[in-house]
């Protein structure tokens, strides 16, 4: 991704100009992870945001009956980790997929934040929208079965294009939606045995939208 790419990006996330983007991606360091790769553990000093070009980044946490649980998700256009101010990290964070993300120290995002009005506002913006999704998700764990979690996460993962590539590990997708691998795993076979959706090694492709959302019950 070249500088003009990542400061397009920028400009439409944060909802401001390409020099104010700009202004970003110049306290930013672009790094890329592996699918798998730890980003942070828990326990480990709080000190950096990351912003999300390419891929998801999961939120994990070991629950009391020793299993992982998701705190939360991150896509494009997604922020997170320590802020506003330096903390401890509670949780692990893993790259879900081959992830690309800028970095920025904490501190320097502070001080963009009290430089530049506009970063500011569509940072409340970009937050809000997550604050969204967490409570969306926590709706679906109480009212949705384990079927229907794994449905809306395949339904929220293709957004409108109606695809997700490369097609989303079952493991990952499985733990995003509260449920286990091998029920993520029948879900998703039974979509394909119905003609719902169409996979591949390079795609997973919603074919009928309309049956898969009736399913998320």
């Amino acid at each position: 991704m070249t500088s003009s790419d990542r400061i397009a990006a920028l400009a439409a996330f944060f909802s401001c100009s390409p020099e104010e983007a700009a202004r970003v991606d110049s306290a930013t360091r672009l790094v890329h992870y592996r699918h798998k790769a730890i980003l942070a553990h828990q326990g480990d000093p709080g000190a950096k945001l990351w912003i999300v070009l390419e891929g998801r980044a999961q939120l994990q946490i070991i629950g009391v009956d020793g299993q992982t649980k998701l705190l939360a998700a991150h896509g494009p256009g997604e922020l997170f980790g320590a802020f506003p101010h330096e903390r401890i990290v509670i949780s692990d964070v893993v790259a879900q997929t081959g992830l690309s993300v800028l970095e920025i120290p904490t501190a320097k995002m502070t001080v963009l934040l009290q430089e530049e009005a506009r970063i500011g506002s569509g940072l409340a913006k970009i937050l809000g929208r997550q604050y969204n999704a967490v409570l969306d998700r926590m709706a679906a764990r109480i009212t949705l079965t384990a079927n229907g979690r794994v449905y809306a996460e395949l339904l929220h993962e293709a957004g409108e294009k109606g695809e997700i590539a490369p097609p989303p590990v079952i493991a990952a997708l499985a733990l995003s939606a509260q449920t286990t691998r091998e029920t993520g795993s029948r879900a998703i076979n039974a979509l394909e045995r119905r003609g719902i959706i169409r996979r591949d090694d390079k795609r997973l492709e919603i074919l009928s939208r309309g049956l898969l959302e009736e399913l998320v019950i």
